[in-house]
């Protein structure tokens, strides 16, 4: 059976997509719960995969409560998707000292555009939705499929990149652009030829947006650095997910070198559709054709014999794969029907199988 460490409170499932990544978040969290723990799945992920995968018709910024098989010992499994806006919205509140700086931030039209538009925002809603998560003391484990490849790599970027762009040179410069010095002069000059080309109205709305947000840099720099200090916690594990052909294991490789060229350590790899279901295998070689079947048997046997040279071959990749990073992994087997509701879930991940580096 899948599970993680006691000591594992943040779970993020990265990589490509097509491959699974949703689901088998989805998947780890039913196990997790299954296992007595109280367990947030969060999907950063604008498709909308998570709730088709817990076979509910939709999910909101809120958590839902997901259904589990009834077994002893069982604990809690709930489920969110990220809206940005309802997100971003509640950051700035958190952030602003007092109702009225956040109403006038929410309210202005850059912010707005921002908070609805930008994949960057998201990004960054996301890990302050993560950084709400683990601070409620109603989880003890929050699994985050983030969007796939380069957008989940944003969300690991996220943290640093707000606090950095309040801190460049052209927006102080922007917002000293009235002061009377020589050195600033330039900057109101650059203001007034941006009024003539974007009009008074945007100008001056660009303008309260960036002097609200500069008033807010320091909630949001706490924020950011209680956020990178959490990705890097002992706690917290990255999982990459991956498919195992050879298409499959470039992608890995290259998400891989992502998330360790940013400090991070993957602690666990999971390669889908790894080998054919037992059930599945049992239903290749029936005892006798019907006669009318006879001429096909012979291809069927070569396909399988097929079917088996590229499951040894994944085999083999993964084993690579593994040893090259020094991690465990899960291979887990194609699914034979759409994994729709936790019943099917928990009958998937129950066939899934270890493989070790080799040392």
């Amino acid at each position: 059976m899948i599970e993680l460490s006691d000591d594992c409170r943040l779970a993020f499932c990265v990589g490509v997509g097509g491959v699974g990544k949703t689901t088998f978040a989805a998947a780890l969290g039913l196990a997790e719960a299954l296992r007595g723990r109280s367990v947030l799945v969060l999907t950063a992920d604008p498709a909308r995969r998570l709730a088709d995968a817990l076979g509910i018709r939709g999910l909101s910024d809120l958590a839902s409560d997901i259904a589990l098989p009834e077994r002893p010992g069982v604990g809690e499994l709930h489920a969110a998707m990220l809206e940005t806006k309802a997100s971003a919205d509640e950051i700035i509140r958190r952030a602003a000292a007092d109702e009225a700086r956040a109403q006038r931030v929410l309210d202005n039209r850059i912010y707005q555009a921002f908070s609805n538009t930008l994949a960057r925002s998201h990004a960054y809603a996301a890990m302050e939705r993560v950084h709400e998560a683990v601070n409620d003391s109603r989880y003890d484990l929050i699994v985050v499929d983030t969007p796939p490849a380069q957008s989940s790599i944003e969300i690991l970027d996220a943290p640093a990149r707000l606090v950095s762009f309040l801190d460049q040179r052209v927006v102080r410069w922007f917002l000293q652009a009235s002061d009377a010095s020589p050195q600033l002069r330039g900057g109101a000059i650059a203001q007034g030829l941006l009024r003539i080309v974007a009009g008074e109205s945007l100008v001056s709305a660009l303008t309260e947006f960036l002097t609200e947000m500069a008033f807010l840099r320091q909630g949001f720099s706490e924020r950011a650095r209680e956020v990178r200090e959490l990705m890097r916690s002992p706690s917290t594990r990255f999982v990459l997910v991956s498919s195992a052909d050879a298409m499959g294991m470039e992608a890995a490789k290259s998400v891989a070198a992502e998330v360790q060229g940013r400090g991070f350590e993957l602690a666990q790899l999971v390669f889908n559709r790894a080998f054919i279901s037992e059930a599945a295998r049992a239903c290749d070689d029936p005892v006798s054709y019907p006669e009318r079947l006879a001429a096909l048997a012979p291809k069927l046997r070569r396909l399988r014999v097929s079917l088996s040279n590229e499951e040894k071959q994944k085999r083999s990749n993964i084993v690579a794969f593994c040893s090259e990073h020094g991690v465990a992994a899960w291979a887990l087997p194609e699914a034979r029907r759409p994994l729709g509701d936790p019943s099917a879930l928990v009958a998937w991940i129950e066939q899934a199988r270890t493989v070790l580096p080799h040392t």
